[in-house]
């Protein structure tokens, strides 16, 4: 088939390879200048088995009202109130209170290990060199921070997946270098989370996938796509190109005048920042990634370089000015964590992505339901974990072909009406 593919994240380029793959004509579209320079550019690089990172529906507990505050108290400013943002979070801190709450966490679970594999195996058949390292620490400031981990971590023994719930003893022989243990009531350790470098896997990818003949046309920008005789796609520069397939791969959903959806997606963009910085002491530095459940901030240790991310800013204007207060809490927690770690003199990175998320948590992956477009977006914080999967289970369903794993809880169209 002749595919055209808008985005070039990681979910996009991973999506172009695997159909590549399998003998399609794919073009890959892209309005910024390079592959990955949004959501896939800076972020914690964890690939979470667990599904456990900041802002998941995991750590929501108690009744809907409970859920809601929660809910509120993890974004990084007060803008929630407006009619819009207080909808949609009263409808995402709903997801978790029923059954399909559940079955919804444990969904994305088993994309995860899917993706985990598929990434895995395209790491080792390529060679390719990508700076890794294996497990993911929750550090827990008491007794009711563990207890809303509770449903991930039934998921994963039910799984046979390990995790260790630790005392501070065994938390410092974990990760020694780190401070405040102190004050900390315990931690879990998954050790099956991994991190990887994100945008490193996908520029790798991407070269893997022009071998296999797949166009990249950047600095252009999509006008508009339909769906009459047959998927068109118009671009800023004035061509109208018809294919196959079109398949959206976009950080953000695109606007209703150029993809005219005859469903309501419930979606919300939350914007988090990243502080990178070289290391200069390895002793003092994490060996893996350290999560603080209570301010949401994660430090993860990615080659030479440390990067903490955190903040939560919901449907804010694009070109809101960065919020400073945020960004020096990210560096008083990288110092306060890890003291002596960070190479400030070799200078710094200060970077603000955009990731889109649905009201129950997990992606849009499936028909728009417009004859030959598909969506494959809105993965909120598990774009990088779900990329390779997500790819896979799109491309199955593309063919007509059994999918690895059920593909009703991510289909765009149970939004449907």
């Amino acid at each position: 088939m002749k595919i055209a593919i808008v985005g070039a994240g990681v979910v996009g380029i991973a999506t172009a390879y695997e159909l590549s793959g399998q003998g399609n004509d794919v073009t890959v579209f892209e309005k910024n200048s390079a592959a990955g320079e949004a959501a896939s550019f800076a972020n914690a690089g964890i690939h979470s088995n667990s599904c456990t990172l900041p802002l998941s529906i995991a750590a929501l507990r108690g009744n809907h009202l409970t859920r809601l505050i929660q809910a509120t108290r993890s974004l990084s400013t007060a803008h929630w109130y407006s009619p819009v943002n207080l909808r949609w979070l009263w409808a995402y801190s709903g997801a978790g209170s029923t059954a399909r709450g559940e079955r919804c966490l444990q969904h994305g679970q088993q994309m995860a290990r899917l993706g985990m594999e598929i990434t895995d195996a395209l790491i080792s058949r390529g060679q390719w060199e990508v700076e890794q390292s294996a497990g993911q620490l929750i550090v827990l400031g008491g007794e009711t921070d563990l207890e809303r981990y509770s449903l991930a971590l039934e998921l994963l023994k039910a799984s046979e997946q390990p995790f260790r719930v630790l005392d501070g003893a065994e938390l410092q022989g974990l990760e020694p270098s780190l401070q405040g243990i102190d004050k900390l009531h315990k931690a879990i350790h998954i050790p099956g989370d991994r991190i990887m470098n994100c945008r490193q896997f996908a520029l790798l990818a991407k070269q893997e996938a022009q071998k296999d003949g797949v166009e990249f046309h950047f600095d252009t920008e999509v006008l508009a796509i339909e769906s009459q005789s047959g998927p068109l796609l118009r671009t800023a520069r004035g061509d109208v190109l018809g294919f196959d397939q079109i398949i959206v791969c976009t950080e953000a959903p695109l606007p209703q005048d150029i993809l005219r959806l005859r469903l309501n997606l419930p979606l919300a963009r939350i914007d988090s920042y990243a502080v990178s910085v070289g290391i200069r002491e390895p002793l003092n530095a994490p060996r893996s990634a350290v999560q603080d459940h209570a301010s949401g901030i994660t430090i993860s240790r990615i080659g030479k370089r440390l990067r903490a991310c955190g903040g939560a800013e919901l449907n804010r204007p694009t070109n809101a000015a960065h919020d400073k207060r945020m960004i020096g809490k990210l560096f008083r927690t990288l110092d306060q964590r890890f003291p002596g770690a960070a190479n400030y003199a070799g200078g710094t990175q200060v970077w603000r992505g955009s990731r889109t998320f649905t009201t129950d948590g997990l992606p849009v992956v499936g028909p728009s339901g417009l004859p030959g477009v598909w969506l494959n977006l809105a993965h909120g914080a598990y774009g990088w974990t779900l990329a390779t999967a997500s790819a896979r289970l799109l491309s199955q369903q593309l063919g007509g072909k059994p999918t690895s794993v059920p593909c009703e809880l991510i289909s765009p169209l149970r939004f449907k009406g």
